[in-house]
């Protein structure tokens, strides 16, 4: 929901929450998308970042392993936002890619590379397995198999 004020000086609520949808996020010239940092870990403006099992920023190193996902935009240091009501401080991130898209995870799968097997989860979203070599697919959270035929739902950077 959106609040706009009127000429009267009065604050009205408008709009929906938007429903989830295949894509979840893109801008013709830029992308950037807020993560949480993994605990004890410096990110400063300027710094490669890649993302840990569990879905966290963190420096990016070249490690094995690790993918590299763009630029950190702002820094835990001195935050943009401060963190909020039990939430952490978040850091913006220019990340590698051109659209943020929701996939069904047909396995259990952690940050990282994923690619799509042509299948669809409930008539609707494309289902990615993890993937052991490069593809221009990566996860951005991680997901447990499957249980009772219920999918879950993550964000995938697609580049």
């Amino acid at each position: 929901m959106d609040i706009m004020q009127t000429r009267e000086g009065k604050l009205t609520l408008y709009g929906g929450k938007t429903p989830r949808v295949v894509i979840y996020k893109h801008e013709s010239h830029k992308l950037h998308q807020a993560f949480n940092v993994a605990d004890n870990v410096k990110i400063v403006q300027g710094m490669a970042v890649a993302l840990n099992n569990a879905g966290k920023l963190i420096a990016y190193t070249g490690a094995e392993g690790q993918v590299y996902l763009g630029v950190a935009v702002t820094d835990n240091v001195t935050p943009a936002y401060a963190g909020q009501r039990d939430f952490p401080v978040e850091v913006t991130v220019a990340v590698e890619g051109y659209i943020i898209c929701n996939y069904a995870a047909k396995g259990a799968i952690t940050p990282g590379y994923v690619k799509p097997d042509g299948t669809l989860y409930n008539d609707r979203f494309p289902n990615v397995v993890t993937s052991n070599t490069e593809t221009n697919f990566i996860a951005l959270a991680s997901a447990s198999a499957p249980s009772s035929g219920v999918a879950e739902i993550v964000p995938v950077l697609v580049r």
